[in-house]
């Protein structure tokens, strides 16, 4: 989630000048072809050759990459608070996901981490009573475009890690991420077509090059592959109880790097992340015990 979380500040450098959805296609071109090759690379062209390639884009293509064309939507069409609402709102989709289709028990310290959980997500994100109008302000479709990528995401991850088992975590996380690469690159070429300003490429002087590499290798490829790896292990139900803490990382990141103030709201928020975590981390070692 940290490594997430870099890409936020630097997205805001690189829009200056790039589209949305070329910067998001150029950086799912870097992250998936990094991964296959180093897939290649470590496992042999044999396990690439028997790998379940359609099962996987498809996985990856209507998970991660419808997912992350309708959030974008979502907040072109709201505002930058909606994606953050809905992101916090992740927990709840992978509880429903787990209770659902692996018919896991909800017990009151799970469902009390979920729950401070989300609300630090939401203060984090900068959304609290004190101020009800950050809320009302926003969309009611781009609201729900911003859920269903969320319920998109959960699913596309529990479907990685539950339906691609005969793979490496990094096999897994290589053909979603492919899969999302060519559902980008469909809408990208669609938007060249009609001459979309988020299609536009922007600067390409060293510094903007080198944000986009750090953005497309950190924070997309190593941040997907261990976000598909901590998964596999918690489960998406505590995993995406850290989605939570991104708007914190980001204040960190941003008063570290661009002498930003510190926000004490945000840095609470945080806290009550961390506590969620804790609680939904505590809750699952009881039940495998």
């Amino acid at each position: 989630m940290f490594l997430w979380a870099l890409c936020f500040p630097l997205s805001e450098i690189l829009m200056d000048s790039y589209g949305a959805v070329a910067l998001s296609a150029l950086r799912l071109i870097l992250s998936s072809s990094i991964l296959l090759l180093l897939w290649w690379k470590i496992e042999g062209f044999v396990v690439l050759c028997h790998a379940p390639w359609k099962r996987g884009t498809v996985i990856g293509g209507i998970g991660f990459g419808i997912g992350s064309i309708l959030l974008l939507i979502g907040q072109e069409i709201s505002d930058p608070v909606t994606p953050a609402i809905a992101v916090a709102m992740m927990p709840v989709a992978g509880a429903a996901l787990e209770v659902w289709l692996d018919g896991r028990k909800l017990n009151s310290i799970l469902v009390m981490g979920i729950v401070v959980a989300i609300l630090g997500g939401w203060v984090a994100a900068g959304v609290s009573d004190d101020d009800p109008a950050s809320a009302t302000q926003a969309s009611i479709v781009g609201m729900i475009l911003c859920l269903a990528a969320v319920v998109l995401f959960a699913w596309a991850t529990r479907a990685t890690t539950k339906g691609l088992s005969e793979l490496s975590h990094l096999g897994r996380c290589t053909i979603t991420l492919i899969g999302a690469m060519l559902v980008n690159g469909v809408i990208f070429a669609f938007g060249l077509m009609l001459h979309s300003p988020y299609t536009a490429i922007g600067a390409t002087d060293i510094v903007s090059l080198s944000m986009l590499l750090f953005s497309g290798l950190a924070g997309m490829a190593l941040s997907q592959l261990l976000w598909i790896r901590g998964a596999a292990t918690l489960g998406i139900l505590v995993a995406s109880v850290h989605m939570n803490a991104v708007p914190f990382y980001v204040m960190i990141i941003v008063v570290l790097a661009l002498s930003a103030h510190w926000q004490w709201l945000q840095a609470l928020g945080g806290v009550l992340v961390l506590i969620g975590v804790l609680l939904t981390q505590l809750s699952a070692r009881i039940r495998s015990d």
